[in-house]
């Protein structure tokens, strides 16, 4: 029954897995994170009136979210190849 059982599940595939979805959770939620306050920031300069950190925090924003949005892409890529 054991040499069933170590047939039907891949354990490495399993925590290869596991470590994946962690590693990106993790990463998404932090870049996600940073696209936030850099849009906070953003706002928050450009109300006081400077340009230049303003101009940063627009930077960080836009950074932060493309990096989401090439997280999702690339986790599209990779469920429709397999």
């Amino acid at each position: 029954m054991s040499a069933l059982l170590a047939t039907v599940v891949d354990t490495k595939a399993l925590l290869e897995t596991a470590a994946a979805s962690l590693i990106a959770g993790i990463g998404v939620t932090l870049a996600f994170s940073i696209a936030l306050w850099g849009s906070v920031r953003f706002l928050e300069e450009r109300r006081d009136g400077h340009v230049l950190a303003a101009g940063f925090g627009l930077f960080v924003s836009v950074a932060g979210f493309a990096v989401c949005v090439a997280a999702i892409v690339f986790g599209l890529i990779v469920m429709t190849s397999k």
